[in-house]
């Protein structure tokens, strides 16, 4: 079954801020019981299996940004849709950067 699709864009979730770095004990109770490795690396072996390219982007500002907001306005999406969309953008530019087109080489005569 193919759905159009080539490759999957994840937030890298081992770049969130481990337990150390907040002060708030609620923050930190949240932080330890979230299972951040084992949730990305079942995201990326189903991914894997089903024959997509895994793209990994930093999480930082697709929550909370000067980005995140103007995303919103512009798009009209929510809060939600917008991270996603600037996720997906991430994934986009990193595998437009690795990838560049390369210009057709011409046969010199």
């Amino acid at each position: 079954m193919r759905i159009g699709a080539d490759y999957v864009v994840f937030e890298d979730l081992t770049k969130i801020k481990n337990k150390r770095l907040t002060s708030s004990p609620y923050a930190n109770r949240k932080i330890a019981k979230f299972p951040k490795k084992q949730m990305l690396r079942h995201g990326v072996i189903k991914a894997l299996k089903l024959v997509f390219t895994v793209i990994l982007v930093n999480p930082r500002g697709t929550s909370n940004s000067i980005t995140h907001k103007q995303v919103i306005m512009e798009k009209g999406l929510d809060k939600h849709m917008a991270s996603a969309y600037i996720i997906a953008y991430r994934g986009l530019k990193r595998l437009k950067n690795k990838n560049p087109q390369k210009p057709p080489q011409s046969n010199p005569t």
